[in-house]
């Protein structure tokens, strides 16, 4: 019998709990124990997104789903800081203990407020039963997960592009660069901390925001995706020639909106377009094919590297050991946005005429509310 969603959630937060009691032992093997726990039982973000899916509309998902992200954003932002302190005027434990309590009170206060009865809403795969005598065996419910990413057309357009956006993200990612920040604006190192805070207070804003205003601007998720993944190109090659001033007070914003606004609008999507029934088993099969995708991105960092570290030595531009340029990379991270929205435009917009029936059911709303 699969667990319900709720409990499927209870679980993970228990779990966690368990997880960094182990921590508080003291020992490197307790601490991969406690590794080891959340990489079983952590299906947060997963099971959260199905149950919202299940509680809104079609119409205002998206919204929904990005004050769901702020709230994630928001406790990224606080929650090294606060750990921090608390290492360093209570004791080394005290993270660890702070978190346990409150994955504790996480699990009670879920059990009181969450629904029991959740109906359809349910991680059921009796239709997937059906289909198949051997259904009941660990793989073949993980390949029935993953044909469900592909039941239809329109279903793997979306996927693949949400696939595609998470591994054109990392592959393109200068945020873990040893020296990018130094080389191309000439900050101190320590000042990452100060620019990675303040980027994450930009997504926290673009997250609560401007997610509404910016899906009617642009006509629905489909179309936002595509705007959003042209905005990442021209704000990468537009990057190649800015100040530190620019890149903070223009560039930035536009970064963190048009990344929200993407991640945020193929998630939805997904929910959207795939069986109600369903919807538990495609997400899940989404975390394990980005993770399988994630595993190619090293070597591809390489190969890039590698090769943009031959052009700068023939350009005759500095760049530090075992980076490129950061200019020459800027430029690969324009062209990888740039074919990222030509495939999104082909997959969603003109493959699938344009809008999808969610988008013209909510531009009827719209039409009948003027009138």
């Amino acid at each position: 019998k699969m667990l319900s969603r709720r409990n499927t959630l209870l679980l993970s937060f228990s779990g966690s709990a368990v997880a960094y009691a182990l921590i508080m032992r003291g020992s490197i093997l307790f601490l991969l124990c406690s590794r080891v726990v959340v990489g079983l039982v952590k299906q947060t973000q997963t099971v959260s997104t199905a149950m919202l899916a299940s509680y809104t509309t079609k119409e205002n998902r998206t919204i929904h789903m990005g004050r769901l992200k702020a709230s994630t954003t928001l406790a990224w932002i606080a929650g090294p800081s606060i750990g921090a302190l608390l290492y360093k005027h209570v004791d080394e434990f005290a993270p660890a203990a702070l978190a346990c309590a409150m994955f504790v009170f996480n699990t009670i206060l879920a059990s009181m407020v969450l629904p029991n009865d959740e109906g359809n809403t349910s991680i059921d795969i009796e239709l997937e039963k059906k289909k198949t005598t051997n259904s009941s065996s660990k793989f073949s419910s993980f390949a029935s997960n993953l044909r469900s990413c592909f039941d239809s057309k329109l279903l793997a357009s979306v996927v693949s592009s949400l696939l595609l956006f998470h591994w054109v993200t990392r592959a393109t990612s200068y945020t873990k660069m040893a020296t990018y920040y130094e080389q191309m604006y000439g900050i101190e190192p320590y000042q990452r901390g100060y620019l990675a805070s303040y980027e994450g207070l930009l997504s926290l804003v673009a997250q609560s925001f401007l997610v509404r205003p910016l899906l009617r601007l642009t006509g629905g998720e489909k179309n936002a995706a595509f705007f959003a993944g042209l905005s990442l190109s021209i704000t990468s090659l537009l990057e190649t020639q800015s100040s530190l001033w620019v890149f903070l007070f223009i560039l930035s914003p536009i970064i963190a909106v048009s990344v929200s606004l993407l991640a945020l609008s193929l998630t939805s999507l997904v929910t959207q377009v795939a069986p109600k029934n369903s919807i538990g088993s495609v997400l899940a099969a989404i975390d394990v094919l980005q993770s399988a995708a994630a595993v190619t991105v090293p070597f591809y960092r390489t190969f890039l590297f590698t090769v943009m570290a031959k052009v700068s030595t023939l350009q005759g531009k500095s760049a530090a050991l075992g980076e490129p340029n950061p200019k020459i990379w800027l430029l690969s991270c324009g062209t990888h946005w740039l074919l990222f929205a030509a495939i999104t435009f082909l997959l969603l917009v003109r493959g699938n005429h344009g809008r999808t029936r969610i988008d013209q059911n909510h531009g009827l709303k719209n039409n009948k509310k003027e009138k």
